[in-house]
């Protein structure tokens, strides 16, 4: 730490350089920040973000350990709140009730059976045919679902019941007695008209050792008794006969882009955000913790009963994250997943309930992970003397005087990649109740502020739009608040400070837009650094084509200029180089980065070229926008690859095969941003919408392209032709095809149908030997498809054995390996196959 502090008093005149994160949200800038022992300033405009800067910068510093006092006065909270709750759950002798599994219901409007809403009946899943489920039984005398927890496949095998098969699908419901399909228009309406239902189907306990030593702390399912239903129904009760419940949280919740996905089934409310128990069961440890605040300030300086009071009341939060009516069950676990397992309101047509009064669980188990947690803050943080600076409020008016800071690192608010006002009201309201009067300058509002928050929220126009979209209007939006906060920032920074600037977003719009606001604002891009920091196994990442490295924007005030503009024409031909130099440097580093962000990290050193030379013209005098130079450095990028990974007669192809190829090999999965797919066919000269309505190449998925395998583009030739689907364009009898791709999966089809006899006659007639697009378009297909993809099976087929000597290919034998250069094991050998 000395020789640090020693090396950066050098760089800054001797002290240590004051940091600035103007966005902090959790705090993770910040936090490192006072670890090094610099004075740090943390500004956030969410009140949530703002309480959790608060326990992570400030509270773990505060004298002494209170992880003790924390502890004490939280089990004396549960007491408190397990007493008051006891008589709403079931408490069998030889087991403690841990979750409770609910499905919503609706009625069938057919046969009037109260159908229970679940997508799978697993409770417990080992694989596709073995674990644990809940099997439904429906009687002809009774509109209610019975339950039996059985063992596959000891008890009953897949083929009599298999637990997959749910009673919901695409939002449309399946009676369990008549069989008849509700439409997703039904299902919505009974539950914005009359609310869903909510009915029991398992219970996930463990053993105590009062009966069953033996079994004592094993954990198993089973079905609801009658005794867990006259608990629960003593809870609703209490709700419906209790006038503060009866509009406690009854407060709206904002119609926004998260949140239209609770209102479409009846949630409007925050208070409908609970089952009636679930709200019992929060609001009275909410009452457990507003009966103890007194003693607690009583027995505790201020400073001190601060942190206690804010830990219990995160502590809180996380509870009630994982008992409400969108915290769902994950079978894979198994487990209880809170609401926020991925960044949205997806609607959870099944649920989990939390027994907070659990023993050694519940609550206990929440209160220990946040102890855990403040004295791993205190381990990690305890040691630095710094002065660190809390402030709440918009980033486009910081409590800071002019050049008061000498570095700032911001981590932006994405675009449209979050909208973090709507998913914190849902901890807001509780924070709300539990601190308003800790921080009173933090709950000023009903609700979290959402005019003056930088995103992109296309939710906030639609009422508005006009002529314009309301997408259109949400960016102009993001870009004039961004603009705001990064002149804000450039007034307090020093006239020789740092401008520090991390960004993921894969989508080039973004980065257009992010560009401009720096540059309205007075800044160069003077350094770019990758860094890899996502991981791609988050479930809001996972199947998608997102990036897996943080681009870091290093900036610098800019000085003014003396002439007036830079020619497009005279930075062109330096823009290419630069980003092709970027793409090559990472691709021989020993980090294996995807491509997509190789892509992002050539951005970089574009826009260090294109903001010292701003304003940029064309020829003809019009302003040239970033988006130009960043479209300029993906086509070098995506030339540098088809050079490195690609077979030479790919660049001889059709446009529309050659888009398919490039789209596998830049991203690197079947899915990506539409935005990119544009702009990939505008750089080769091709209509996306065509290349989708056409050559039915992609089809949408939310708002992202889908590629098409052969089998969703190649009419089946085992039909009669007029048995075909209309809806693929390409009829495997045809003897000329409209493009490349088209005849080699037509041969996949052949091939995969009728065998290599018949695949061999067929490229034969088609004089496919001898064809270099086609010959060219299945090499590339082997190298840009993954291994477990069934169209690179079937191209592996093509290229081997009878077909293989038919076709002649030149292929390395390293196409046909998975292993990484450098890796130990063998490659295969062509012949292998």
């Amino acid at each position: 730490m000395d020789a640090l502090h020693d090396c950066v008093r050098n760089t800054w005149d001797g002290d240590l350089p004051t940091i600035l994160d103007a966005t902090a949200g959790g705090g993770s800038i910040p936090f490192e920040s006072l670890r090094y022992e610099f004075p740090t300033v943390a500004n956030e405009l969410n009140p949530v973000a703002s309480v959790i800067l608060k326990s992570v910068l400030q509270h773990p510093r505060v004298n002494g350990d209170l992880s003790e006092d924390i502890e004490k006065w939280g089990d004396k909270l549960n007491e408190l709140s397990r007493n008051n709750l006891s008589k709403y759950f079931s408490s069998p002798d030889d087991q403690v009730p841990l979750e409770y599994l609910w499905a919503h219901t609706i009625d069938c409007p057919d046969c009037g059976l109260e159908i229970p809403l679940t997508p799978y009946w697993w409770v417990d899943k080992e694989s596709g045919s073995e674990g644990v489920a809940v099997r439904p039984s429906v009687s002809e005398t009774s509109d209610n679902v019975e339950f039996e927890v059985v063992h596959l496949p000891d008890e009953v095998t897949k083929d009599e019941f298999n637990p997959t098969d749910g009673t919901v699908s695409y939002g449309k419901a399946i009676c369990s007695r008549c069989n008849v399909t509700i439409e997703s228009d039904e299902v919505k309406e009974q539950s914005q008209s009359d609310g869903m239902g909510y009915q029991l189907y398992a219970i996930h306990f463990e053993y105590t050792d009062t009966a069953h030593r033996e079994k004592a702390g094993s954990r198993a399912f089973r079905a609801p008794t009658e005794e867990d239903k006259e608990a629960y129904h003593r809870a609703v009760s209490e709700v419906e006969s209790n006038p503060e419940l009866a509009t406690f949280l009854d407060i709206p919740i904002p119609e926004g882009e998260e949140t239209s996905r609770t209102s479409r089934h009846g949630i409007d409310t925050w208070q409908e955000m609970y089952s009636p128990r679930q709200l019992l069961t929060n609001y009275t440890y909410w009452q457990s913790f507003e009966e103890l605040k007194p003693k607690i300030l009583a027995e505790h300086d201020k400073p001190n009963a601060e942190v206690i009071l804010t830990f219990l009341a995160l502590a809180a939060d996380k509870a009630f994250s994982l008992n409400c009516r969108q915290s769902r069950w994950d079978a894979s676990v198994p487990k209880l997943a809170q609401i926020f397992d991925r960044h949205d309101f997806a609607f959870k047509w099944s649920f989990g309930e939390s027994n907070l009064t659990a023993e050694g669980l519940g609550y206990d188990w929440v209160l220990d992970s946040i102890v855990e947690v403040y004295e791993e803050l205190k381990e990690l943080s305890g040691h630095s003397n710094a002065n660190v600076q809390v402030t709440q409020g918009d980033a486009r008016t910081l409590p800071l005087d002019d050049e008061e800071v000498e570095a700032i690192v911001l981590d932006p608010p994405y675009y449209d990649n979050v909208i973090y006002s709507e998913l914190s009201d849902f901890f807001y309201v509780w924070l709300d109740k539990h601190l308003n009067d800790v921080y009173p300058e933090f709950f000023t509002q009903e609700l979290t502020e959402k005019h003056d928050e930088a995103v992109a929220n296309a939710s906030s126009f639609s009422d508005i739009a006009g002529d314009q979209s309301a997408q259109e209007l949400a960016k102009e939006d993001y870009e004039s608040k961004m603009a705001g906060i990064f002149g804000e920032l450039h007034r307090v920074l020093d006239q020789s400070g740092v401008f520090t600037l991390m960004f993921t977003h894969k989508k080039t719009e973004a980065w257009d837009t992010l560009t401009n606001a720096l540059i309205d604002a007075g800044f160069v891009v003077t350094a770019t650094h990758p860094v890899s920091t996502e991981n791609p196994n988050s479930l809001h990442q996972a199947g998608k084509n997102a990036a897996e490295s943080t681009i870091l924007l290093a900036s610098e005030k800019r000085q003014e200029r003396t002439d007036e503009f830079t020619l497009w024409s005279d930075i062109q031909r330096e823009t290419r180089e630069v980003a092709r130099d970027r793409a090559a440097e990472m691709a021989e580093e020993d980090i294996d980065f995807p491509k997509v962000d190789i892509i992002l990290a050539s951005f970089g050193p574009t826009l260090e070229i294109f903001t010292s030379n701003y304003p940029v013209v064309d020829d003809e005098g019009n302003e040239v926008s970033p988006q130009t130079a960043l479209d300029e450095a993906r086509a070098a990028v995506r030339d540098y690859f088809i050079d490195r990974h690609l077979n030479k007669g790919v660049r001889d192809v059709d446009p529309k095969t050659e888009w398919y190829i490039l789209s596998w090999l830049v991203f690197e999965a079947q899915r990506f941003p539409y935005d990119e797919a544009r702009r990939l066919a505008i750089g080769i000269g091709e209509d996306l919408d065509t290349l989708k309505k056409t050559n039915r190449m992609w089809r949408k998925r939310s708002g992202d392209v889908l590629l098409r395998p052969h089998s969703d583009r190649v009419q089946d030739i085992n039909k009669n032709p007029s048995d075909r689907s209309g809806r693929k364009p390409v009829n495997p009898e045809s003897l000329s095809f409209s493009t490349a791709l088209d005849k080699v999966h037509a041969a996949m089809h052949i091939y995969d149908v009728q065998g290599s006899t018949e695949a061999w006659n067929w490229l034969n007639e088609r004089n496919c030997g001898s064809d270099p697009s086609f010959k060219a378009t299945l090499e590339a297909l082997l190298r840009v498809l993954p291994h477990d993809h069934d169209d690179w099976k079937l191209a592996r087929d093509l290229a081997a054995g009878q077909t293989g000597d038919l076709l002649d290919l030149e292929l390395d034998a390293d196409i046909f390996s998975n292993t990484k250069a450098g890796d130990d094991e063998k490659q295969g050998r062509l012949k292998d196959f």
